[in-house]
């Protein structure tokens, strides 16, 4: 049941890998047509706020022929409510080669998308909550760089937090469906947590600190406890114990990280835990020199 060193020390790469994950640049390219609606520009320009200065939003108006995007550019945001030149202004930034999602009010404002695909979205709303949600999905979809744009943009971190954990969750029920021998699915299931874990401070915004600490002795002991949860009810079901364990791995892999979520969502403060662990350290250096004398 012991966590390897090389697990430890994988464990270690992940946070590091999150924390450089998050500092990855992005680049958004908003078009704002004359007819764009007052909701649809304010609700987009209150969400592409960055909140480090890794991320760049450039505004630019939409014409007939608009200026091709940068080459750098992740999506491109076009904001309108339908024009005589929208549906030739959006081919032009379709050809330039990163996703497009128009976004309007209504469907019926731009009728020559019929469907999305890869390159090319509709997103309609009138409520600003739906909008920034059916956005975040929309550029999630498009982009490998979850963890960036999720630190930058806090409306989309439910949306990337979700994705998050449901893949460490399958990812730890394939690994407790399948490794048979004893013990060896707890560290790398562990390692699996570990990251979820690393990457989900990193795009709540919380920097890689010995604070993350706390919530990795968390992770490791919730794990033990799922591990003899598992154990004990695989006795009861020998026959469909492999079936016990992935349901038990993906279940507290899911509730681990969705707990972890919800406490990055509402902020943590380990100033007062900070202050007993530091006041325990002192009394016990003070304890060892008064035996050493």
């Amino acid at each position: 049941m012991r966590l390897p060193i090389d697990a430890l020390t994988q464990a270690l790469k992940l946070g590091v890998s999150a924390k450089k994950d998050s500092d990855t640049p992005v680049r958004v390219a908003v078009y704002v047509d004359a007819t764009a609606s007052r909701f649809v520009v304010e609700t987009v320009r209150d969400a592409l706020v960055p909140q480090t200065t890794a991320a760049l939003v450039r505004v630019e108006r939409l014409e007939a022929a608009p200026s091709a995007p940068r080459a750098d550019t992740d999506v491109v945001l076009v904001l309108t409510s339908g024009s005589d030149h929208l549906q030739q202004a959006v081919q032009e930034l379709v050809v330039a080669g990163a996703p497009v999602a128009v976004i309007a009010e209504s469907s019926v404002e731009v009728p020559f998308i019929a469907s999305d695909t890869p390159m090319l979205g509709l997103i309609t709303a009138t409520d600003a909550s739906y909008l920034r949600e059916s956005l975040a999905r929309w550029i999630l979809d498009r982009t490998e760089k979850d963890v960036a744009f999720a630190a930058n943009f806090p409306f989309m971190r439910v949306a990337a937090a979700n994705r998050i954990i449901t893949s460490c969750a399958l990812t730890n029920m394939a690994t407790g469906a399948l490794v048979f021998i004893p013990g060896a699915d707890f560290p790398v299931m562990t390692v699996a947590e570990v990251g979820m874990v690393l990457q989900l401070s990193a795009i709540f915004g919380y920097k890689l600190e010995p604070e993350r600490g706390y919530e990795v002795a968390a992770v490791v002991g919730a794990g033990l406890v799922m591990r003899l949860a598992a154990r004990g009810l695989c006795r009861l079901t020998p026959r469909l114990s492999f079936v016990v364990k992935a349901l038990v791995a993906a279940a507290g892999t899911y509730g681990i990280g969705r707990a972890l979520a919800s406490a990055y969502e509402r902020g943590i403060d380990y100033g007062p835990v900070n202050e007993r662990v530091s006041g325990m350290v002192s009394r016990a250096h003070e304890l060892f020199q008064a035996q050493a004398e």
